[in-house]
C-alpha cells in the first residue's frame, strides 16, 4: 500500500509539472522518420519531450527522436560538455548561439568554450558571463547592457557583433576603467593616541579656574568611495576619549571650600578636510559634534559628594598629519570643546540645606595620534 501512495505522489508531481509547462504547437520526427503533429514542450534538463495530442500527454526521450519543431523553429541534437541538447541555431560564426527553449540559451565558441545562460534565472550574472566569454573583443563589452535589459533580440545582436569583431588581447575599456574607479574601495584609517586637555571651569558663575587633564583616545576615519574626487581629502570620523583630571580647589560662593576631581568619557562624530593629501605634511580642518559623560567626586566644606551628568558640545579642530616611511601617519590635533553646563546642585543634612553647584566647562585638547 505504501508503494502505491509513493507512486501516486510521483505521478501527481510529474503531472503538475507537465501541466505547468507552456505547450506550443509543433511536431517531432521519431527514429522511424515519422512526423507527429501536436503540442510540445522541450525539457533539456530531463532530456525529454512532452508531447500533447487529443488531451493526452506522452513522453519521448531524446534518444527516441531525430528532431522537433516548436513554433516554427527546428530543434536538432547537439553535444556540449558530454551532454545532448535539442537546440535551434540562432547565430553562427566564431561564436554560435543556440536557443534551448524555456529562456535558456547556449553560446558556444570555436575553441570549445561555451556557457549556458537562462535569461530569467541568471539575470544578474548574464552581463558578467558574456563579458568573460567575449574577453577577446574589447569594444563589445561596453555594449553589453545591464541584466534587466538583455532578451533574446539583444543576445543575438551581441553574439553577431562579436562575430564581426577585430579580436585582440584583453585590455580594459574606457567604461570599465570608469566603473572600476566608481566602485573602488573606501579608505579607512584607525587611530589611537594620548591627549591632554586644558579646561576652563566656572563654578556658579562666580569663580573660574583652569584645570589640566590627561587621557587616551581612539577612533576611525573613513573617506568613502562616493566622495569621488574628494576621496582622500574629505574624511568622516568617529572617536572616543577618556580624560582624567586631578583635585582642584574653587570658591563656590557659599563660603564653603570646594574641591573635586572630574573624569570624562567623550564620544564624537565629525568630518575633516585634509589639504595636500599626497604630501608628507598634510594640514587639516574639521568640525564635530559630541556627547560627554562627566563623573565628579569631591567635597564642599566637610560634605562629600559624588555625581555625574551628561551634555553635548561642538568641536572645531585643526591639525597636521605627518606621513611616515611605511605610509602610516602621526597626527597632531588641537580641538576646542564648546562650553556646556552641568547642574549638580543638591540638598544635604537634616535641614536639607541647598548647595548650588553649577559647573560650566570649555576645553582645549591636544591629541597625538598614530594612524594605522
Amino acid at each position: 500500500m505504501k508503494q502505491i501512495y509513493i507512486l501516486f505522489l510521483v505521478l501527481l508531481t510529474t503531472t503538475s509539472t507537465i501541466n505547468a509547462q507552456d505547450f506550443k504547437s509543433g511536431s517531432l520526427t521519431d527514429n522511424k522518420n515519422q512526423i507527429i503533429d501536436g503540442r510540445i514542450v522541450i525539457d533539456n534538463s530531463e532530456k525529454k519531450i512532452f508531447f500533447k495530442n487529443d488531451g493526452k500527454i506522452k513522453t519521448y526521450n531524446f534518444n527516441s527522436i531525430i528532431n522537433a519543431t516548436v513554433s516554427g523553429r527546428l530543434y536538432s541534437k547537439i553535444d556540449f560538455e558530454n551532454n545532448v541538447y535539442l537546440a535551434h541555431q540562432l547565430v553562427s560564426g566564431k561564436a554560435t548561439l543556440y536557443d534551448l527553449s524555456n529562456s535558456t540559451y547556449l553560446t558556444l565558441k570555436e575553441d570549445g568554450l561555451g556557457k549556458l545562460i537562462n535569461l530569467e534565472e541568471n539575470k544578474a550574472q548574464t552581463p558578467g558571463i558574456l563579458a568573460l566569454l567575449f574577453n577577446d573583443c574589447n569594444e563589445i563589452r561596453d555594449a553589453i547592457p545591464n541584466s534587466d535589459a538583455i532578451d533574446e533580440r539583444i543576445l543575438i545582436a551581441i553574439v553577431t557583433d562579436y562575430n564581426n569583431c577585430t579580436y585582440s588581447d584583453y585590455t580594459p575599456t574606457e567604461n570599465e576603467i570608469k566603473k572600476t574607479n566608481t566602485f573602488n574601495t573606501d579608505m579607512v584609517n584607525f587611530y589611537a593616541g594620548f591627549q591632554t586637555g586644558m579646561n576652563n571651569i566656572t563654578i556658579n558663575e562666580f569663580d573660574s579656574n583652569n584645570t589640566t587633564g590627561f587621557g587616551l583616545g581612539l577612533g576611525i576615519a573613513a573617506s568613502p568611495a562616493f566622495t569621488g574626487n574628494l576621496q582622500g581629502n574629505l574624511y568622516f570620523d568617529f572617536d572616543v576619549s577618556m580624560i582624567f583630571t586631578g583635585d582642584n580647589d574653587f570658591n563656590n560662593q557659599i563660603d564653603q571650600a570646594l574641591n573635586y576631581k572630574a573624569n570624562s568619557i567623550k564620544f564624537s562624530i565629525g568630518m575633516e578636510y585634509i589639504f595636500n593629501k599626497k604630501g608628507t605634511l598634510q594640514p587639516f580642518l574639521g568640525i564635530g559634534y559630541g556627547y560627554t559623560s562627566d563623573y565628579y567626586k569631591g567635597t564642599i566644606g566637610t560634605i562629600n559628594f559624588k555625581d555625574n551628568a551628561q551634555n553635548y558640545f561642538f568641536i572645531p579642530k585643526v591639525g597636521m598629519l605627518y606621513q611616515l616611511s611605511n605610509n602610516k601617519h602621526i597626527g597632531l590635533t588641537v580641538s576646542y570643546f564648546t562650553e556646556y553646563q552641568n547642574d549638580l546642585s543638591f540638598r544635604y543634612g537634616e535641614n536639607l540645606t541647598y548647595y548650588p553647584l553649577v559647573i560650566e566647562t570649555s576645553a582645549v585638547t591636544i591629541g597625538l595620534n598614530y594612524y594605522f
